[in-house]
């Protein structure tokens, strides 16, 4: 783990997003100043998750979607942790006919995706949903008894970008039968996580020393930093949420993967309802 992030987990939850803020301020004045960012783009310091390029990752997602999970105009999908509307600004050029839903448990996201997207697309909507989660927040409510609000079989596709990636096992396994209680018959999820194989040595640029039975933390003190899972315990969820793993790709995150052959750093799942 880098000294910087290492010191930004040691910062309290509200702290954390505060310090992002003021990291990127001189990069947010100057852009401002200058009209360099675009009208679909937050400021840095209040992007909380990742530090890639907003529009391009956002378009990047979109094409991984169409890839894996067949997105279509007239879907309608569901973004599990829709943070402030990466993938979302993206969406917004392909769902049409379709209708779009997103939530997290982080409001300043929410606000301003409700303020800059669904302002323009009605049919893309936003909720705030406060779960606790000890990287971003200290709301009561946990996510392994959330109830995702929303009606049953009402999406033809669902997915999740790093989000998996920040959640303890149980609120996995909760998150999966949610997604499954939502999803048609047959319809399809994309998640990423960070997979490795219990029968396997496998390396890559993030690392995981506390180990136990089935997953691995980055942070033992702050345990949604980052988390990996094993294959076998993946599978074993899935199955027991009338879930089935259809397709795994790895993301450039590992030694064994070439970053020009991948779609996405973390590993890419995707699962059907069966």
């Amino acid at each position: 783990m880098s000294l910087l992030r290492t010191y930004y987990y040691k910062l309290p939850p509200g702290l954390r997003l505060l310090g992002r803020k003021i990291y990127y301020f001189p990069v947010d004045f100057y852009e401002g100043i200058i009209g360099k960012r675009s009208e679909n783009e937050p400021k840095k310091g209040d992007i909380y998750v990742g530090s890639s390029d907003f529009i391009a990752h956002g378009i990047r997602q979109t094409k991984v979607l169409k890839k894996y999970i067949d997105l279509k105009s007239n879907d309608h999908i569901l973004d599990v942790g829709c943070g402030i509307g990466r993938t979302a600004v993206a969406l917004t050029d392909v769902i049409k006919e379709g209708s779009y839903d997103g939530f997290d448990a982080v409001e300043k996201g929410i606000v301003w995706c409700n303020k800059n997207i669904n302002n323009k697309h009605p049919h893309f909507k936003f909720k705030f949903t406060p779960i606790y989660n000890d990287l971003y927040n200290t709301f009561s409510q946990k996510a392994e008894d959330f109830t995702f609000p929303y009606e049953n079989e009402n999406f033809d596709k669902a997915f999740l970008f790093s989000v998996f990636t920040h959640m303890q096992v149980s609120e996995i396994r909760r998150y999966l039968s949610e997604i499954s209680r939502v999803l048609k018959m047959n319809g399809l999820c994309l998640a990423t996580f960070f997979l490795y194989d219990e029968s396997k040595k496998e390396s890559g640029s993030m690392y995981f020393p506390h180990v136990f039975e089935g997953f691995k933390l980055m942070d033992d003190k702050v345990t949604a930093a980052n988390i990996a899972i094993s294959i076998h315990l993946l599978n074993e969820l899935a199955a027991n949420a009338g879930l089935k793993v259809v397709q795994i790709k790895g993301g450039y995150w590992r030694d064994d993967v070439e970053k020009e052959g991948a779609d996405e750093f973390q590993d890419i799942v995707v699962l059907k309802k069966i």
